[in-house]
C-alpha cells in the first residue's frame, strides 16, 4: 500500500504484518454529503455554479484522496506505525511492549451509516490515550490483528 512511507522507518530486521486506512465508507458518505451540498448551487448564476463546483470538488479531494494518503497505519512485528499528514507529516511509533490498553469505540451514527469506529491505544506513564485512530472499518476485526501481532512478537 504505502511501501514508500515504510522504507524510511523500518529497521533492517522489521517487516510490516497489517496496513489500513480510514474506512471506505467514511469516504464515500463524504464525497456524498459534498455532492449534497454543492448539487443546489449549480443550478444558480454563473457565481454560484462556481462556488457549488469549487465544494463538490473540495469535498471529492479531502473525503475521495486525501484522507486516504495523510492517514497511514501499519503493525509491523515489532510496533505500531501511525503517519499521519501530506505535505507535513507526523509519525508516532508505539514499540508493542509500552502498549498498555487498547480500547474500541464505535459510536452508534458512526457504525449505522459508515461501518466504521476507534482504536485508542494507551502507552505506560500517562493517564490519556496517546493515539486514537479513526474511523477504522471493522475496528474490532483491526484489534484482533493487533493482538495478533502482539502476541507473536513475543515469542520471537
Amino acid at each position: 500500500m504505502n511501501q514508500k512511507i515504510w522504507k524510511k522507518v523500518l529497521t533492517s530486521n522489521e517487516e510490516v504484518k497489517y496496513e489500513f486506512s480510514i474506512g471506505k465508507r467514511y469516504q464515500v458518505l463524504g464525497v456524498i454529503v459534498g455532492f449534497l451540498i454543492g448539487l443546489p448551487f449549480l443550478f444558480f448564476p454563473p457565481f454560484a455554479t462556481a462556488f457549488g463546483v469549487l465544494i463538490i470538488l473540495s469535498f471529492l479531494f479531502y473525503f475521495g484522496w486525501y484522507l486516504k494518503i495523510a492517514n497511514v497505519y501499519a503493525f509491523t512485528n515489532k510496533r505500531v506505525l501511525i503517519h499521519k499528514g501530506w505535505i507535513n507529516t507526523v509519525l508516532i511509533s508505539i514499540d508493542y511492549d509500552k502498549i498498555t490498553d487498547i480500547k474500541v469505540v464505535e459510536p452508534f451514527l458512526d457504525r449505522i451509516l459508515t461501518k466504521t469506529g476507534y482504536l485508542s491505544i494507551d502507552t505506560a506513564g500517562t493517564s490519556t490515550e496517546e493515539v486514537v485512530l479513526a474511523h477504522l472499518e471493522s475496528p474490532y476485526e483491526i484489534k484482533k490483528k493487533l493482538d495478533e501481532i502482539r502476541e507473536q512478537s513475543k515469542t520471537i
